[in-house]
């Protein structure tokens, strides 16, 4: 980072605003903006008349301050747009408001509010939001401490934690004073941020949340493709992910267990199918196809978890008013199939 003039020394950082109101012409903007960095769209059933993205920056002699929002949105930094559009910056992203669905090369994480996490453009990156606000602290790579530069993509730090709390409060007062304050203070303050996030991202517990995080979601990804297999369980799952059993149970702990987490996760696809099929496809079709030995097996796991038999679900499914309220759900879900299948399955039964 460069050393500040006199006339740098005394003067504010200058305000830019965004300029544009919501609509086309402000999506073509955000988009052209953007498009050194990642590819940017929106849902597909989005209104452009309403697409909005608002917002200011500041910048510094070795940082940009950003504070934005906006509607439903997309970006992506895959391989290819890093080979064709190479960078070395990074960034620290605050969530103020609504909640961003994030992909950290195959690590897939949702933020709230509060949440800071690291996002290294030197590797895949996707998320998508159906409406946020946010702050962004976005600076050269190489010129910040070890913490940040070595394997932080994806580490997140949470409001609840007492580093990620004291963050948040650095980051919310620098843009609250940005203006009252010099180029040189700001930088220095910024300076100042960033050694404090190399330190609580640098610690061990830090990465290995995410680490373990990752590790689960593989695991959980790679039983999901085995779970018509009946012979597939923790055993055939240990060698798969490469880790011992021990360990593997270690990672589902939170979730009952492998084997319970499989069980659950083997009724809720069921569930979804039987509401899909049609009266002429077999329940004990749709058990076997899901990993079920027998059509008894499946009813009475089925009937335990649900307190509803799978014919009678059946039965709801012909019901047009109450399909038409699940397929809402779907939709407004983002297509989180699993959990709103269950939800709405316990909203009729009551």
């Amino acid at each position: 980072m460069r050393r500040p003039d006199s006339t740098f020394d005394m003067a504010a950082a200058q305000r830019v605003e965004w300029p544009f109101p919501p609509g086309g012409e402000c999506f073509a903007a955000w988009k052209s903006a953007l498009s050194l960095l990642v590819d940017c769209s929106i849902p597909e059933n989005a209104d452009l008349s309403l697409f909005d993205f608002h917002g200011c920056s500041w910048q510094l002699s070795g940082a940009f301050v950003h504070v934005n929002g906006g509607s439903a949105m997309a970006m992506s930094r895959t391989q290819q747009v890093i080979d064709d559009r190479p960078t070395q910056h990074m960034v620290l992203y605050m969530v103020l408001e609504g909640r961003v669905t994030s992909n950290y090369d195959g690590l897939i994480q949702d933020h709230v509010p509060g949440d800071i996490v690291a996002v290294d453009y030197s590797l895949p990156y996707e998320s998508r939001t159906s409406g946020y606000e946010g702050i962004a602290l976005t600076f050269d790579k190489a010129s910040v401490p070890a913490g940040l530069q070595n394997n932080a993509h994806g580490l997140v730090l949470t409001a609840s934690e007492d580093a990620g709390a004291m963050l948040g409060t650095q980051i919310r007062a620098l843009v609250k004073h940005i203006e009252g304050i010099s180029v040189h203070q700001s930088q220095v303050a910024v300076d100042g941020i960033l050694r404090f996030a190399a330190a609580a991202f640098g610690a061990p517990t830090t990465r290995q949340r995410r680490d373990k995080r990752f590790l689960f979601q593989r695991a959980s990804s790679t039983a999901r493709q085995k779970l018509s297999d009946p012979d597939f369980g923790p055993n055939e799952l240990a060698a798969e992910v490469g880790v011992s059993r021990s360990n593997l149970f270690r990672l589902f702990e939170p979730h009952g267990g492998v084997q319970r987490w499989m069980l659950a996760e083997r009724l809720r696809v069921s569930l979804q199918s039987i509401l899909r099929s049609t009266p002429d496809h077999k329940i004990a079709a749709i058990a076997r196809s899901h990993g079920f030995r027998s059509e008894a097996h499946f009813s009475r796991a089925f009937q335990k978890r649900y307190q509803i038999s799978p014919s009678s679900v059946r039965t709801l499914a012909r019901d047009s008013m109450r399909m038409a309220t699940y397929e809402t759900l779907l939709k407004q879900g983002n297509g989180n199939g699993g959990a709103i299948v269950e939800g709405w399955l316990a909203s009729v039964r009551a």
